[in-house]
C-alpha cells in the first residue's frame, strides 16, 4: 500500500474529498495555496503518525553484521537510524556493550547487532511497511485524521479520531498469532 492511498482515505474520514482531484492523488497539477498547503500537512501527519507507531507501539528491528574497531561501532556506520540496541551476538553467545555518545562500544571485533530504528521519512508514492500485517490502512488512517485535525483546531473530531486510532492501536499491538485447534472427531 502506498503512503498516498491512506492519505486517502483519512480524506474520507476527513470530509475532505474535494482534495483528492489534486495531484498526488488526482490530475490537476494547479495548486491552490491552501489545498497545497493542507496535502503537505497530511503528509507530515503520516509521517508522525507512522512514527509514533514505530517508536511506541511496534518496533521496526533490524539485524546486520557489524565490524568493531578498537571496540567501537560508530553509529554512522550502522544502516538505520537507530532507536534501542537490542542484543549483539557473536559466535552464538550474547556480547555485553555499553550505548556511548561516540558509538556502541564492545570489547569484540565482529557481531550481529539487533537494534530498533527510525523508519525513513515517506513520501505520497512510498510503499508502507503495515509492520508485519498487524497494523490496518485505516488505524494509520485515523491516526492522520486525528493530527489533522489537533492542526487545524478542530478537537472535538481530533478527539473522535483518538479514540478510533488509539484502540486499533492498541489491537494491533496486542495482536498475536492465532490459534487452532484441529476439529473434534466424534465416534
Amino acid at each position: 500500500m502506498k503512503v498516498k492511498e491512506i492519505i486517502e482515505l483519512a480524506l474520507l474520514f476527513l470530509d475532505k474529498e474535494e482534495l483528492l482531484k489534486y495531484v498526488p492523488f488526482g490530475n490537476e497539477s494547479v495548486l491552490p495555496e491552501l489545498e497545497d498547503k493542507e496535502i503537505k500537512h497530511l503528509k507530515k501527519c503520516f509521517n508522525l503518525i507512522y512514527n509514533e507507531i514505530a517508536t511506541s507501539y511496534i518496533p521496526l528491528l533490524k539485524t546486520e553484521k557489524v565490524v568493531f574497531e578498537n571496540d567501537v561501532l560508530p553509529y554512522s556506520q550502522i544502516s538505520k537510524n537507530i532507536v534501542e540496541v537490542r542484543k549483539l551476538v557473536s559466535n552464538g553467545k550474547n556480547i555485553s556493550y555499553t550505548v556511548e555518545e561516540d558509538g556502541i562500544h564492545a570489547n569484540v571485533k565482529n557481531a550481529s547487532l539487533t537494534y530498533n530504528y527510525l523508519p525513513e521519512e515517506l513520501d505520497f508514492d512510498d510503499d508502507v511497511f503495515m509492520f508485519g500485517g498487524k497494523l490496518s490502512e485505516r488505524v494509520l488512517a485515523y491516526g492522520i485524521a486525528m493530527e489533522f485535525s489537533l492542526i487545524s483546531g478542530l478537537y472535538d473530531d481530533a478527539e473522535v479520531w483518538e479514540t478510533r486510532f488509539y484502540s486499533g492501536l492498541k489491537e494491533a499491538y496486542s495482536k498475536k498469532s492465532e490459534i487452532r485447534l484441529p476439529a473434534r472427531r466424534w465416534i
